[in-house]
């Protein structure tokens, strides 16, 4: 399955900024299934020096990807419909990759093009970098403008940066290093490697695991859970693992708004899990329920009242019962994905 991350934003970059665009976009393109869209501006016709960040992800694109073939898989050019091209605009335009030629206004075309999206990052920009990153967040998109290469990219990071980070999970020191100063170029290809793998992490589908820590359980997820989801595409997370130190009922009010499935593990009927199950209905949510249980056969009666009307996978807490629970949750999983395209 595959994964379209939008790069937009200036026309006019400095060469750090190059920089920072061509190692994001060769670290995007490292990952695989990974499929970066572009806007296809290349220059005004009055400045041909001008380097845009469309031209400078192209660039970066054919050098990772010089066989034709392979760029056509993983790069997108999205355009205006060529009768719909004002020449008043004095643009230059390229045509590399796949193309997707959009009918419709300036506002339309930016729409579809966000909603093809599953991610989108913003490098500098002004005007139309404002109008997509609106889109996004009115989309529930997952958006990173980079606030320190300026333009709309900070001034929308700086307006509306609570929104924006609902949907990622940056390091705190990561944030703090895209709200400072320009970092010098030795820092830039790190900065990129965080953000390509921050924004496909949220760019793809999460699958929030709520279980017992410990012993055994621990274990269960990592052999079992976390394999089945992965094999769905989706990307499992558990917030004792994934997210970064702070108030535990905090961090997972958050990963619940952000995640697309909850999974529960009620084995023992914990109380921190139970309790968790009960904000996950509260929320509406539908959760797909496990139980492990020790003795070959359970009386479903034993189960609380509201459990026994769940989507709930009962199976022998051994290997022949893990691999039916994993087989049964990777069928979820692609089902619930299958019926929400």
């Amino acid at each position: 399955m595959t994964t379209r991350i939008a790069l937009y934003g200036g026309t006019n970059l400095s060469p750090e900024e190059v920089h920072f665009v061509r190692f994001l976009t060769s670290n995007l393109l490292a990952i695989q299934g990974v499929i970066i869209i572009s806007g296809g501006f290349k220059s005004y016709i009055e400045h041909p020096e001008w380097v845009s960040v469309d031209s400078a992800v192209l660039l970066e694109a054919k050098q990772r990807l010089p066989q034709l073939e392979a760029l056509n898989l993983r790069f997108e050019t999205w355009l205006p419909l060529e009768r719909l091209d004002r020449p008043d605009d004095k643009v230059e335009r390229f045509a590399e990759g796949t193309v997707h030629r959009i009918p419709g206004t300036d506002q339309a075309r930016r729409f579809n093009l966000v909603k093809a999206a599953d991610g989108l990052v913003t490098i500098k920009g002004e005007g139309n970098t404002r109008t997509v990153l609106e889109l996004a967040l009115a989309l529930d998109k997952p958006a990173l403008p980079i606030p320190f290469t300026g333009g709309d990219s900070r001034t929308l990071w700086e307006n509306n940066r609570a929104a924006f980070l609902h949907s990622l999970n940056l390091r705190p020191e990561l944030i703090g290093r895209l709200e400072g100063d320009p970092p010098s170029l030795p820092e830039l290809e790190g900065i990129a490697r965080e953000v390509a793998q921050a924004i496909y992490n949220a760019a793809k589908k999460r699958c929030l695991v709520l279980m017992p820590f410990g012993p055994g359980h621990d274990d269960f997820y990592q052999n079992v859970l976390r394999h089945a989801i992965e094999a769905a595409n989706y990307i499992p997370h558990r917030i004792d693992i994934d997210d970064y130190a702070g108030n535990i009922p905090a961090l997972f009010l958050s990963a619940l708004e952000r995640a697309q499935t909850v999974v529960v593990d009620v084995t023992g009927l914990n109380p921190n899990v139970m309790y968790e199950l009960g904000q996950v209905h509260a929320r509406g949510i539908n959760p797909f329920l496990i139980f492990r249980r020790k003795q070959s056969t359970i009386d479903v009666a034993a189960l609380p009242f509201y459990l026994r009307h769940e989507k709930l996978v009962n199976e022998q807490n051994d290997e022949d019962g893990h691999h039916k629970i994993a087989v049964a949750l990777t069928q979820y999983l692609n089902a619930v994905a299958k019926n929400a395209e």
